[in-house]
């Protein structure tokens, strides 16, 4: 594919321009919140559409085409748009002002003024566990698409991802990230838009397009259905798109990062709600391609074709495209992930210094230090990454572990954040602590029933809220059994 010399010359020039706006978008870093938040002095449109980019992934390129391309697929994937609506409403409503407020650099740096260090603690062991497994098996599924196309080992395809991203993010920082995605969000929506319009032109125009995909029952959007089975429902999507948006957006570092570099409340708050408005005609778009491939393919028939679903879009790209637009669209899911990447790096880097390092290791010392190790740190997370991808290439339980750890922690640590925003009372570290490892135990036995994973994360929140708010009274009230106890002695 890439012996064709558009194709090449569209790769090169990525990769330049990619190198040229992470470096002069990042400079003059002197402080470490110069390097986390940019001074908080980022424009609110570039913030959201950096956590637009952050969001999409080559799972999002490639894995919601493949939802409305398969056996009995259509838009119904959409009505997870309006709960991610809904849950941006509720960050926007409920933590910006409080992070704000409170002027933290992580959101866990809330917990520890809301509740103290453990607190702290855990919801950055939580968020560590999330993203680095999560990320790592990203960085995979890229250099594999790299891998296929090029036919180099997959080892060197995961270096050259991670290395470049490393690169950039520990020179430049958190505004070469936002920069970086801005410039990469433009890139694979622009891809996705003009292989929409390619595929539109060879299955003949709208009439074929619509009467095949009709015959498919492709054009449902909404399920009213109650099955807790299905996560495209109306109900499920409306209420695992919220509470999942809740937690994603709101309690983890890697996405909440970018709200906090807006220079006040308000614009942080426009930046995340036009991401929520943004994401109908985003998710629309990828839908739009898979019924295109399923139109495709019935028009052309191809033995050939990949038996699972999430493989099509990619084996289109690499059989039918023409060059210049397959160089594009491998771009595109090359600069997906690099988008998530990026961000990864900083937020971890970001935790690791104010969550752990300075607290608890380096306390006092100067800002050019902080500044010095949070680019090691960038370092080591890269380090680190490339090891989970390469193992991610062997150990099939390593994917799924990732893919299953989001819905154990995200309600662990959207219950934690939610009662310290929610409650006025002075809760317990203690009580937190034992709340959020509960709520794992409490959603891996759900799992083990035939409830979809979809619940997971509600059911993780609601344990992990109940049980933090109880939990002090409880306390309480065996202190004082024990107090009368030994009274009556």
């Amino acid at each position: 594919m890439f012996s064709n010399p558009l194709n090449i010359i569209v790769f090169v020039c990525f990769f330049l321009l990619i190198a040229t706006v992470g470096y002069f978008s990042g400079r003059e870093e002197k402080t470490t919140e110069d390097f986390f938040l940019g001074k908080r002095k980022m424009p609110w449109l570039a913030v959201c559409l950096s956590i637009l980019a952050t969001e999409c992934s080559s799972l999002t390129v490639v894995g919601v085409p493949a939802i409305a391309f398969a056996k009995g697929g259509n838009f119904c994937y959409i009505q997870l748009a309006i709960g991610s609506l809904i849950g941006r409403i509720l960050i926007a409503t409920i933590f910006l002002i409080p992070f704000y407020n409170t002027k933290v650099t992580t959101v866990y740096e809330f917990l520890r003024i809301r509740f103290g260090s453990q607190s702290q603690v855990i919801g950055a062991i939580f968020f560590f566990a999330t993203r680095l497994l999560g990320t790592g098996v990203r960085l995979y599924t890229v250099a594999l698409a790299l891998h296929v196309v090029f036919g180099v080992p997959i080892v060197f395809t995961i270096l050259l991802s991670a290395g470049i991203t490393t690169a950039y993010t520990l020179w430049g920082g958190i505004k070469a990230v936002i920069w970086t995605d801005v410039f990469q969000f433009s890139i694979f929506m622009g891809g996705a838009i003009l292989c929409i319009g390619y595929i539109y032109y060879i299955c003949g125009g709208y009439e074929p397009i619509y009467q095949i995909a009709s015959e498919a029952q492709k054009w449902k959007f909404i399920d009213l259905s109650i099955d807790f089975k299905n996560e495209f429902t109306l109900l499920n999507g409306v209420i695992f798109g919220c509470f999942m948006t809740f937690a994603a957006l709101g309690t983890d570092q890697d996405l909440t990062q970018r709200m906090l570099t807006c220079k006040e409340s308000k614009l942080a708050q426009k930046a995340l709600i036009l991401t929520g408005i943004i994401d109908f005609p985003l998710v629309l778009i990828f839908l739009t391609i898979g019924v295109l491939l399923y139109v495709f393919y019935q028009i052309h028939p191809d033995p050939s074709i990949p038996a699972q679903a999430d493989q099509i879009f990619p084996y289109f790209i690499l059989k039918v495209l023409p060059s210049g637009i397959s160089g594009l669209m491998i771009v595109s899911i090359f600069s997906a992930d690099m988008s998530s990447l990026d961000s990864a790096l900083n937020a971890l880097s970001s935790s690791a210094i104010c969550d752990v390092y300075k607290p608890f290791i380096a306390k006092r010392k100067s800002e050019k230090h902080y500044l010095f190790v949070s680019r090691i740190m960038v370092l080591v997370f890269g380090v680190i990454l490339v090891l989970i991808a390469y193992l991610s290439s062997d150990i099939e339980s390593v994917l799924k572990l990732a893919f299953k750890v989001s819905s154990y922690t995200y309600g662990g640590l959207l219950g934690v954040f939610l009662i310290g925003t929610l409650t006025k009372t002075k809760g317990s570290e203690r009580g937190n602590v034992i709340a959020m490892v509960s709520s794992i135990i409490v959603v891996f036995m759900v799992s083990k029933t035939k409830i979809a994973w979809s619940w997971f994360i509600v059911i993780g929140t609601l344990w992990t809220f109940f049980v933090g708010i109880i939990y002090p009274y409880i306390e309480i009230s065996i202190k004082n059994v024990v107090y009368k106890k030994f009274s009556a002695q």
